[in-house]
């Protein structure tokens, strides 16, 4: 039979073990930099200045969403059929060519407004 030997030291002081690891966290300097900031057309990206950082965040007020969703549509309905093709092909919305060119229009319009397609 063997016999298990254990050694101890005394008056020893433990080594402290390494700590576990955790997943990594959003930086809470991110979340305090953020700010909230209304633009005209949420599908364009925020300008960047020396002032603004890079984690802005652009939603539209009440008043502005309903200017930018008319401006839209006086925008749409003045465009050429051929340019509502190249904008929802562009887009991804038009899977069949044979589609008609009304259907294109409120296509496009809605996704303009939902801020997925952008006119320039």
């Amino acid at each position: 039979m063997s016999e298990k030997v254990t050694i101890t030291k005394i008056g020893g002081v433990e080594a402290p073990q390494p700590s576990k690891k955790t997943q990594r966290v959003i930086p809470k300097s991110i979340l305090k930099s953020s700010k909230v900031r209304p633009t005209s057309d949420p599908s364009r990206a925020p300008p960047v200045n020396k002032i603004m950082r890079k984690h802005t965040i652009r939603l539209l007020t009440d008043k502005g969403y309903k200017r930018h969703r008319k401006t839209l549509r006086r925008k749409i309905s003045k465009l050429s059929d051929e340019k509502i093709k190249e904008i929802a092909k562009k887009g991804g919305l038009l899977k069949n060519p044979n589609t008609p060119i009304s259907v294109l229009r409120e296509m496009v319009e809605g996704g303009s407004i939902a801020g997925f397609l952008s006119l320039q």
